[in-house]
Order: C-alpha cells, then sequence, then structure tokens
C-alpha cells in the first residue's frame, strides 16, 4: 500500500474514531510517537520536526501537516504519517521517513554576463543526525571569488521554533560601474575597482505560532579599497584607498513566513519589514541605514507546477560603495552582472515552473520568467562625494550620476529556463536560464551549477 493511501486511511480511522466518540471529540490522544525509518536522523529530531507528542490531541487534518513539516526540513525524500489504535479513543502515531543524502561535495559554477567562474562546496544538511547545517566553499570567478563558510542550526535546543545562523567570509571583488541607461546592447565599463573584505555574521530568530518570524543579526566587516584600473575612463577613487576600514551593523527583521519547499515545489507566503542601521555606537567606521520590505510567494498548481513571485523595495541612507543596492546578472536577467546602481530599488519577479520529464531520481523542470526592476539615486551630495565619520570618501560618484527620477533606471528581462533536482540529495543539480533584455532587445545566457554559497 502506498504511503498516501496509508495517510487517507489513518486520517478515515481517526474521522470515524472522532465520531463514535462523540461531537465533542474532535480527535484522538496520542499515547506515543513512533519514528521508523531514520539511519542517521535522531529520532527525537524528527519527532520535533512533528510538532506531536504523547498526550497531544491528533485530528486527521494534523496527519497532513505533519507529513508536510518533515518534507519541507529538506531531509526526507519519503515520509509516510499513521496511526495504530491502542484503545478506545487513543492512538499511536507512526512517522515513518526516508532520509536524503545528507552531505555533498560538488562543484560550482557561474557563467552569465561578466562573470564567469566555479569553485568547489561542501555542505552537511544534517549535522549529528540534528538537522544542523554546515557549509563551506570556494570560488573563483572574474566578478566574485573568495571563500565561505556556514554554520546554521535550524532547531536550536531541539525547537524548531528557534534558529541561529553563523557564517563567515573572504571575499575579492570586482566592482564595475556602467554608462547609465539600460538601452545598451553593450554595456561600457567606466570605472573598475577592487574590493578586499573579511566578514564574519550571526543571525538569531524566532519562529511564533509557525508564521510568525522575528530576528536580529549582526555583521562585522572590514573593507579595503584598490585604486580604480587606470585602462579604464574614470580613475578617481569610488572609495577611499589606505588602512582598511571596519563596517559593523545591526539588521532587525520581522514578518510571516509560511513558505514550505516541498521537493521541487514552494509553497506558503512570505511578508518580511527590515531595518538595518550602521554607526560608532554599534562599532563601525561608517553611518549609514537601510530599509526593506519583502514579498515572497509559491501557488502548487496542478500538483507539480508552481508559480512563484518576488516583489522587493529597498531605500538606504548615506550607502557606502560596498553597500549600495545592484541589480544585473541573476537579480534582473537580460543584463549584465551588477549593471545598475543606486540607494532605491524597486523589483519584481514572476516564474511559471513545471515538470517536463523524470528518469529515476532525476527530475527536469522547466520556468518562465519575468523579472522587473527600477533604480535610483534619490538624493545625490552636491560635491559628488559621500564621507564616513572619520572625513574619508566611501563613495566617489560618477561625473554623470543623476538623482530623482530623471537618473532613474527602469529595466525588464523576459525569458525561459531549465532546472535539474535529484530527489535524493539536498541540493539542485543545475539552472540554466536564457533571457532577453526588453530595454536593450539582448539575449544574455545565465548557468548556475551546484549552489551559490550566500
Amino acid at each position: 500500500m502506498s504511503g498516501r493511501v496509508v495517510k487517507w486511511c489513518a486520517m478515515l480511522g481517526l474521522a470515524l474514531g472522532a465520531g463514535q466518540a462523540g461531537a465533542q471529540e474532535p480527535g484522538q490522544v496520542v499515547d506515543e510517537v513512533v519514528v521508523r525509518g531514520p539511519e542517521k536522523t535522531r529520532p527525537e529530531t524528527v519527532q520535533a520536526y512533528s510538532r506531536i507528542d504523547a498526550g497531544d490531541e491528533l485530528t486527521f487534518e494534523q496527519l497532513d501537516k505533519v507529513e508536510r513539516r518533515l518534507l519541507a526540513t529538506g531531509l526526507f525524500q519519503e515520509v509516510t504519517v499513521r496511526t495504530e489504535p491502542t484503545g478506545p479513543g487513543r492512538v499511536r502515531l507512526i512517522l515513518e521517513v526516508e532520509e536524503k543524502a545528507s552531505w555533498v561535495v560538488a562543484p560550482t559554477f557561474a557563467l552569465s554576463s561578466d562573470n564567469v567562474g566555479g569553485g568547489v562546496l561542501y555542505a552537511e544538511n544534517n549535522l549529528w543526525g540534528r538537522s544542523k547545517k554546515f557549509a563551506t566553499a570556494a570560488q573563483v570567478s572574474t566578478a566574485e571569488s573568495g571563500l565561505f563558510v556556514g554554520y546554521l542550526d535550524q532547531n536550536v535546543f531541539g525547537l524548531p521554533q528557534l534558529r541561529f545562523s553563523l557564517e563567515g567570509q573572504l571575499r575579492s571583488d570586482r566592482m564595475d560601474e556602467y554608462q547609465p541607461g539600460a538601452g545598451q546592447e553593450d554595456p561600457e565599463v567606466v570605472r573598475r575597482t577592487r574590493l578586499n573584505s573579511a566578514s564574519l555574521a550571526g543571525e538569531f530568530g524566532v519562529m511564533l505560532f509557525e508564521r510568525v518570524r522575528a530576528a536580529v543579526k549582526y555583521r562585522l566587516m572590514s573593507i579595503d579599497a584598490k585604486s580604480p584600473d587606470a585602462k579604464e575612463e574614470v580613475t578617481t577613487p569610488a572609495f577611499s584607498t589606505g588602512p582598511a576600514q571596519q563596517d559593523a551593523s545591526v539588521r532587525l527583521m520581522v514578518g510571516i513566513d509560511t513558505r514550505q519547499n516541498l521537493h521541487a515545489v514552494m509553497e506558503g507566503i512570505n511578508l518580511e519589514a527590515s531595518y538595518e542601521v550602521s554607526n560608532p555606537e554599534v562599532g563601525s567606521d561608517f553611518r549609514y541605514r537601510r530599509f526593506g520590505l519583502l514579498y515572497r510567494h509559491g501557488l502548487r498548481l496542478f500538483e507539480e507546477h508552481n508559480v512563484v513571485l518576488r516583489g522587493e523595495a529597498a531605500a538606504g541612507v548615506d550607502l557606502p560603495f560596498h553597500q549600495e543596492l545592484v541589480m544585473g546578472g541573476n537579480s534582473l536577467r537580460g543584463f549584465v552582472h551588477r549593471q545598475f546602481r543606486g540607494d532605491t530599488r524597486l523589483s519584481f519577479t514572476a516564474e511559471y515552473h513545471f515538470p517536463l520529464f523524470t528518469i529515476r531520481q532525476l527530475s527536469f523542470r522547466g520556468v518562465g520568467f519575468s523579472d522587473t526592476g527600477l533604480m535610483v539615486w534619490r538624493d545625490l551630495p552636491a560635491d559628488g562625494e559621500l564621507r564616513d565619520v572619520n572625513g574619508r570618501v566611501v563613495r566617489g560618484y560618477l561625473p554623470d550620476s543623476k538623482s530623482g527620477l530623471k537618473g532613474s533606471t527602469f529595466a525588464q528581462g523576459v525569458g525561459a529556463g531549465l532546472r535539474l533536482y535529484l530527489r535524493n540529495i539536498v541540493l539542485p543539480l543545475v539552472g540554466v536560464d536564457a533571457a532577453y533584455g526588453v530595454n536593450s532587445g539582448e539575449f544574455r545566457f545565465y548557468l548556475v551549477a551546484g549552489v551559490s554559497p550566500s
């Protein structure tokens, strides 16, 4: 008997049991929870994610919720939830799971306009059988290279409501600035700056009622800029050279998050507001603020089809060069990597994912998409320079930069792509997109193998 048939039989049994017990009894009492199948994951971890314990009252609607909670962890490729009667009005809850391979060593490769490179990634999705996650990666590319180490505990003290993460990065970024305008067929680089940085960040979050999330994040960064490339048109610095500067910030986030990733399909909604502040009081040489509103929504259609929507509004005050908002490349397909820069950004992406075919555990899925973005400088300094608390220039704007709507950039890209997934591992394999820039009339291609460490 299939897992889904077993589950519905269990639901029917609960429904009949509730009816026999009378209309005042909505469910049956759980005598014990039994976990079967995992070879690595600890039974108490499986039970913690089910959010059901002995003594709880169980209704047939909850069986489906329990199955979805376990699938959404990403630890299991198959989950069956059922009950066995243990007495009048009492049941035993059986959680049967088949684990995915929890770790992977994989090459990573990125190909987009103005950013080509690759590296290697090691990721463990289930440390000590307690669903803790660890990843480390090295990457070399034309635009951004570095080392990344990250740890995520999404089950602190055995409580899925608590989440803690810690990450560190060493990066070297080639920051290109382009002539303004989205209609260029071959955007021209007018200034090229190399930024080297080292950062450490920690975040603690809490989830209430399985939908309300609040978090606080502290980040500490050392940032060092090199002189602009003398081969480009503009050679005045975008960021002061000299001793490295310290950037520290505190970010507060609150919102609603009901998203669940069920294999290759994302369901649920995420609405999030954030506020980030950097100043000497938190240990920074900089003084800036950033506000954000984020909307993400996944809708399941026809069982395996998926509509994914993402909208964002972000605005910064006195953002230094390395913290500016950017668009282009994988964040705005159809345009060059980080082609557009500003302190205010509106963006919206709509994607339609659909199944093509499956070969054993390997699933091929298609995607059609539309990316739209608006980038603005709200109010540039009269002298074209932004300084930190010590008087050093942390942003020298290009001579032809314009603020307000007259200097804004509106861009749109549309296209289609392919996604490959292995059901029995924790990471997607390959994504490839072909995008048409509506403004420029140019086609561009994007390939990601493995995952981005960030």
